[in-house]
This record gives C-alpha cells, sequence and structure tokens, in this order.
C-alpha cells in the first residue's frame, strides 16, 4: 500500500509541474538533458548519423554537456524483429550505433548515456566528451557522480540514469515514474529517458528529492506526451543537495504521504 500510496502523491503533485520553476541555481552545476526519442527503424546509419546529432545539437543549444538517451537504440538499425536476427548481426547493429555516439560526442563536445536492449537485457554505455567509451559502473563527469540506476549506489552519487524502453500496452503506473521514487529513496537528481512512438509508450522526466522543487513536486521537468518526441534540459545544482542530505531520513516517507 506504501507504493501505491506514494504514486498518488506522485499524481497530485504533477499538476502545472512540468516544468518546475526552480531558484536553485549555482554556479558550480551543469545542465543535463534527456531525450525522448521518436522510434523510426531507419533505412541507413547516416540517417540515424543525422537523427542523433539533430538531438544533441538541440539539447546543446538549450545547455546541456551531457544527454542521456533511451534503451533500445540499437534497435533502431534492425532490420527485422530481433527474434530473427543472427547474434551477429544484433552484434554489428550495436557496435555501429556505439561508433555513432562516439562520433557525435566528440565532434560537439558532451558527454552522452544510453543502452542496447539485447534479448530482453539493458547494456548501459556512457561515452566521454573525447569520444571514447568509458569503462564501469560510476563515473565523474563535471566534478559530479554519476551512474546508471541501481539499488546499490554509493552515497557520493548524485545523479542517476534510467534509460527505459516500454511497449504502448504498459500501464500508467509502470510507464514512468521509477526515476522519481529513486530520487525520494536515494536524495539524488535523476534521468528517466524512454523511447516513443509506433509501439512504445513512455514519459521521460528529470527528477530531485521534493525539497529541491518549489512546488513540492520532485519533477523539476517532465515530457509532456507518452508519445512524441521531446528533448528537456534542466540545470541541477548539486549544492542543494547537499544540504537536503544532510537533513534526510532514508527510513521514512512522512515527508512525502504528510504533504
Amino acid at each position: 500500500m506504501k507504493f501505491f500510496n506514494l504514486l498518488n502523491f506522485f499524481f497530485k503533485r504533477k499538476v502545472n509541474s512540468f516544468v518546475d520553476n526552480q531558484s536553485f541555481q549555482d554556479t558550480a552545476s551543469d545542465y543535463f538533458g534527456v531525450i525522448q526519442f521518436q522510434h523510426q527503424n531507419f533505412k541507413s546509419w547516416k540517417e540515424f548519423h543525422a537523427k542523433i546529432l539533430s538531438n544533441v545539437k538541440s539539447a546543446k543549444g538549450q545547455g546541456a554537456k551531457f544527454i542521456l538517451f533511451p534503451a533500445g537504440m540499437n534497435i533502431e538499425l534492425y532490420t527485422s524483429d530481433e527474434g530473427t536476427l543472427s547474434d551477429g548481426q544484433i552484434s554489428k547493429a550495436a557496435d555501429e550505433v556505439l561508433k555513432i555516439f562516439c562520433a557525435v560526442a566528440s565532434s560537439e563536445n558532451v558527454y552522452i548515456a544510453y543502452a542496447d536492449l539485447v534479448r530482453g537485457q539493458r547494456v548501459f554505455h556512457m561515452i566521454g566528451n573525447t569520444g571514447k567509451e568509458m569503462k564501469g559502473k560510476i563515473f565523474e563527469i563535471y566534478g559530479s557522480i554519476v551512474s546508471f540506476m541501481d539499488e546499490d549506489i554509493p552515497d557520493d552519487v548524485k545523479v542517476v540514469l534510467n534509460p527505459l524502453l516500454l511497449k504502448k500496452w504498459t500501464g500508467d503506473y509502470e510507464s514512468f515514474g521509477h526515476a522519481w521514487l529513486f530520487s525520494q529513496q536515494k536524495y539524488v537528481y535523476s534521468l528517466e529517458s524512454y523511447i516513443v512512438g509506433d509501439h512504445f509508450i513512455g514519459q521521460s522526466g528529470i527528477y530531485s528529492p521534493i525539497e529541491a522543487t518549489e512546488s513540492m513536486s520532485g519533477i523539476i521537468k517532465q515530457a509532456q506526451s507518452k508519445i512524441l518526441e521531446e528533448i528537456l534540459v534542466s540545470h541541477l545544482d548539486f549544492n542543494l543537495i547537499d544540504e537536503i542530505r544532510m537533513k534526510k531520513d532514508l527510513k521514512s516517507y512522512a515527508r512525502l504521504l504528510n504533504k
């Protein structure tokens, strides 16, 4: 019941909070972007490269230095359903996607994170602004510690990433909000990105502990559509997270349920 109470709180706080008017900005912070990517099944690697470059340029134009794409980027280059593809064909598509993201990260001087979806499992990728893939689970980016979403993250992580892909028939309770809940549990910023359109659905967002937003919603920015492409970019204040963590109580959800 506690989980559904939290979800009810989440829905109530969504009103007028697609863009939370934050005043907690600091020069030590940076801008992070999320791409809600429109599913297309590209006819060529060249077309896919052009699309990724366009998305990155748009996010960068809004100030983003770090950009999260969804899970399942590799399926955009599949010629048919995964079940009909050989392991070699799947590997080739994943390799080409990685090359494209590395080239764009290098040319645009940004960090890019995304995930392939292989046989139902996510394969995470973090690419540095020099165009080289960064190995490991924890990354230092612009002075902040970033990790893909995991229940066992170190205490110094301040941004968690959740690239996702869901089928259209997934219920509303499952189609968004994983990262929002994680932000409340771990007192971190979280970024969540989906592929949308055709038979995919999702609602991407940038979230924080409720105390980091003026409306106490925990929603910094959230896509207005579950089926259309959107680009979300936000300035994250890591000094504020440090202040909130000094007062946190990880054993209690009272701050959520009693609002």
